[in-house]
């Protein structure tokens, strides 16, 4: 999801993009999405973000392959987003370093694992940092930048330039669990979901206090569904696991509506039942 989104903001800010899958009919479900998706062109030329001209000039941008290596031939920035696996990022993160040039910056787009853990088998560490773009790519201003003890100045400068080409704002973080973002955004959910299971409010009077008495856009269940309670719980998983802090024990609701295929919005998750808004349990 995030790997598409990232590649059409690229693409529509002029950079030429070569997206990279395992599987074929992923790529073309990428490439499908980028055109007709929601957030894809045409629905930004219909909302008059960008002409006509501009998403054919974007669509044309963007290349594909199932070789990673041939991805990165020429590249100066690799960009990975695969999910939240420390194991399968390590074994990405060593071919990505073996395939590029050594200028070449390798970020990741990971929500909460460790830079310097995902780095840790990499040659050039200097060159590894995070950037964490959030959930719809196309629409969101922020892009998390984070930095591990090893990043060099020079590229921690150059991922802060490319962000700003692309119309966005960086902010930086030192490489700590969760860095800023989802660290506050994961605490508010799990007081929401603390609050839910504990009979005191339901999923449309949490949300609403949130937007009506904060000003937050959305209110924390719709968050969820919004980026999936997969990777909702995938997120918290990381975090336990990275921090040993029962805080971050995922809720047993959020695991059980997972373990059912409430995996989020209908209309984002292929195969998904729904996500807190279509449970039964939770809207009698």
């Amino acid at each position: 999801m995030m790997g598409r989104q990232i590649a059409q903001v690229f693409a529509q800010n002029g950079f030429d993009v070569m997206a990279t899958d395992e599987n074929e009919e992923m790529l073309q479900a990428g490439l499908e999405e980028i055109e007709k998706g929601p957030y894809g062109v045409r629905a930004a030329v219909s909302r008059g973000k960008i002409s006509a001209e501009e998403a054919e000039r974007a669509l044309k941008r963007v290349r594909t392959t199932l070789v990673v290596e041939q991805a990165c031939l020429g590249a100066d920035l690799v960009v990975e987003a695969v999910y939240e696996d420390l194991d399968l990022k390590q074994r990405i993160f060593q071919q990505i370093d073996n395939a590029s040039q050594p200028s070449c910056i390798l970020a990741s787009n990971t929500s909460t694992l460790g830079i310097g853990k995902i780095a840790a088998k990499v040659r050039r560490k200097e060159r590894v940092l995070g950037m964490h773009f959030f959930n719809p790519a196309q629409a969101t201003k922020l892009v998390e930048i984070i930095r591990a003890d090893t990043t060099s100045p020079e590229a921690l400068q150059k991922a802060v330039d490319i962000v700003q080409q692309l119309g966005k704002t960086p902010v930086i973080a030192r490489d700590e669990p969760g860095f800023i973002a989802n660290r506050l955004g994961l605490s508010l959910y799990m007081e929401a979901s603390r609050l839910l299971e504990d009979e005191i409010a339901s999923v449309k009077d949490i949300d609403t206090a949130m937007k009506l008495g904060y000003g937050h856009p959305m209110g924390p269940f719709e968050v969820a569904d919004l980026v999936g309670l997969d990777t909702r719980l995938r997120n918290l998983e990381s975090l336990f696991e990275s921090t040993g802090d029962p805080k971050w024990v995922a809720p047993r609701l959020l695991r059980a509506m997972v373990n059912q295929g409430y995996l989020g919005d209908l209309s984002k998750k292929k195969g998904s039942k729904g996500g807190y808004y279509n449970h039964p349990g939770l809207n009698p």
